[in-house]
């Protein structure tokens, strides 16, 4: 199950259709597990469900089981970007996505 939902998806790619909600689904997932390798997390969801809890110090952590905000707007750049580029030309992922879950990294050692 996806942390980010298709209406979230949906809405940040100002998509008013259903016809790409499978595609633009498979996108979240893909999404998602980019994000999620690249933090070295299981997956995206609440720290209570989580091995390694988010950081709750953090402002943008308003919820037990919320994914700070800086993740979820990762994922959502992510999603654009699959979903506006569906060949194999694309070159690799926005600097602004690893700049956003860089700090979310867990066990990388010193």
């Amino acid at each position: 199950m996806s942390y980010v939902s298709l209406t979230m998806a949906k809405d940040h790619l100002l998509v008013i259709h259903d016809e790409d909600d499978t595609y633009i689904q498979q996108c979240i997932d893909a999404a998602e597990n980019w994000a999620a390798n690249y933090m070295n997390r299981p997956s995206i969801e609440g720290p209570q469900n989580s091995e390694y809890p988010w950081d709750l110090s953090q402002d943008e952590v308003t919820s037990n089981d919320e994914v700070p905000a800086g993740v979820v707007q990762a994922i959502l750049i992510l999603v654009g970007e699959y979903y506006e580029n569906r060949t194999m030309a694309m070159p690799g992922h926005p600097q602004a996505v690893e700049q956003l879950l860089h700090f979310h990294r867990v066990c990388l050692g010193v």
